[in-house]
């Protein structure tokens, strides 16, 4: 899998962007606010700049915000292959030459990959997945695994099985 900086150039078949930011996401950052606002109050009597306490605690978590507010996931599928990127980061590219099979499935983010984001990187099963529980699992000639979480199973799958009759199951 090498990294490309470059888009995808042929005409997608099936194009997906998942935005990183959720709802949900608002109440995970309030809660260490919460807690960082606490600490603020009864270290009051610190001597410190008022200023400064407010910038301490205010600028993580604008800066914590800001990136989520920028993490996204992209897939792009064409007749050659699939590209994909966890925005900002660079594309990658996968021929469908490398690919032994790719199938969509049902999977746990927490239970198989510990988490969202970019999973895997110190073994050859890699995940990238924003939210949900369905993704595009591929697995390469080399014996790595690559899953691309997608929030539109169905609409996948089709397109696996016009790409792809023999791996239909």
């Amino acid at each position: 899998m090498m990294p490309s900086a470059n888009a995808p150039a042929l005409p997608s078949l099936f194009t997906e962007r998942q935005d990183f930011w959720r709802p949900w996401w608002w109440l995970t950052l309030a809660i260490p606010l919460a807690i960082s606002l606490l600490f603020f109050f009864m270290v009051d009597r610190m001597p410190a700049p008022t200023g400064l306490k407010w910038l301490v605690l205010i600028v993580p978590s604008i800066l914590t915000m800001g990136v989520f507010a920028l993490l996204r996931l992209e897939t792009h599928i064409d007749k050659e292959g699939i590209s994909y990127r966890f925005y900002p980061l660079n594309w990658r590219r996968l021929a469908w030459a490398e690919v032994k099979s790719a199938q969509v499935r049902k999977y746990s983010p927490l239970r198989e990959y510990g988490g969202w984001g970019i999973r895997g990187l110190s073994t050859s099963n890699y995940a990238y997945n924003v939210a949900g529980s369905y993704g595009l699992q591929l697995k390469l000639h080399n014996g790595d695994r690559v899953l691309l979480g997608t929030q539109q199973p169905e609409a996948l799958r089709q397109l696996i099985a016009q790409l792809r009759p023999e791996q239909v199951h």
